[in-house]
């Protein structure tokens, strides 16, 4: 862990904040340049970034606050003081930003597809660097392990799995996955938001699993970041039904079937 990577003085540059600043850099400068080569013009970019990360900012905070009520119980001050009880829930923020992004999108002339597949270059590397902030600050702890790379977090006992850093590894094959993907959207002429689609359905998959490997609070068997990515995924499944070849692809299949079993 490192949760502080510089100290001039009294003041201090903490990981996670900086890591997440420059993920956010990182993200409004995909999204802005994916977007561009659509052809949209920029005043209308500008303002889904905006109005995108404000209402995942404070969607993010409001996640928090409700998975974790017991720090904030004797003061209801804190829930808006980041700097006394920090955090931020990374999934209530990712959906409330994705959906803003796409209904915002559509008011100003823009299809769902457009900022789907910006986004599925966008995200990818800004939530990398996110989740290695998050390792470095120990936001993610992780279920004792005795693997060679096993961490220690401070106010838990053992070493435990660096969660941080398996999000890190996966979305950045993610990345290349979808760069992969893109150039076979050229040839093959793919529509439009199918790479988003494919993002989104690996994305919640991998996570999913990967979660089994944070300690936290179980709601019905699964964690409160399960539930949610089990949303994410099926979204994205229903999106590629309809808008991604699935039901085509499912007629072929019944009508493949349908003469063998008559």
């Amino acid at each position: 862990m490192l949760p502080i990577l510089l100290s001039i003085g009294p003041v201090h540059l903490y990981s996670l904040s900086f890591f997440l600043v420059l993920g956010w850099c990182v993200f409004s400068l995909v999204f802005w340049k994916a977007l561009r080569k659509e052809a949209v013009e920029e005043e209308r970019i500008f303002d889904l970034m905006f109005w995108a990360t404000l209402v995942a900012f404070v969607a993010a905070r409001i996640g928090f606050i409700l998975l974790h009520p017991e720090l904030f119980s004797d003061s209801i001050l804190k829930m808006f003081a980041l700097w006394v009880v920090p955090g931020l829930a990374v999934y209530p923020g990712l959906i409330a930003g994705v959906l803003t992004a796409v209904i915002l999108g559509k008011g100003k002339g823009l299809r769902a597809a457009q900022v789907a597949d910006a986004l599925a270059f966008a995200l990818p590397g800004s939530l990398a660097i996110g989740a290695i902030g998050a390792l470095l600050g120990g936001s993610v702890v992780g279920i004792e392990t005795k693997l060679l790379w096993a961490v220690g977090v401070v106010g838990y006992s053992g070493l435990r799995h660096p969660v941080g850093g398996y999000e890190a590894v996966v979305l950045l094959l993610l990345l290349l996955f979808i760069g992969v993907l893109e150039m076979r959207s050229k040839r093959k002429d793919w529509p439009l938001g199918l790479l988003g689609i494919w993002f989104f359905l690996l994305y919640s998959a991998s996570h999913f699993l990967l979660e089994f490997l944070v300690e936290h609070q179980l709601y019905w068997g699964l964690s409160a970041n399960q539930w949610m990515l089990i949303i994410i995924f099926s979204q994205a499944v229903g999106a590629f039904y309809v808008g991604g070849g699935g039901r085509e692809g499912v007629k072929k299949l019944y009508d493949r079937i349908r003469p063998r079993a008559s």
